[in-house]
């Protein structure tokens, strides 16, 4: 996962720097990343700064629940 243009979209663990862990999205329209809790896309500067740490993360799981009526 070394080269952002192969890169799916999507939720991803990240770290900025020494920074902890934090999730962000992947936009592959605009190549940038968003992160959780914050209005604007990152910058450049700190895009540059960026360790993937797993692979794209997959939706909760949601149990639906059925009752007679």
């Amino acid at each position: 996962m070394t080269n952002p243009d192969d890169r799916e979209g999507g939720f991803y663990w990240i770290r900025i720097g020494d920074q902890e862990p934090e999730v962000a999205q992947w936009q592959t329209e605009w190549n940038q990343w968003l992160v959780t809790g914050r209005e604007l896309p990152l910058s450049d500067l700190l895009s540059e700064e960026v360790v993937v740490l797993s692979e794209v993360l997959l939706p909760p799981a949601t149990s639906i629940t059925l009752s007679a009526a």
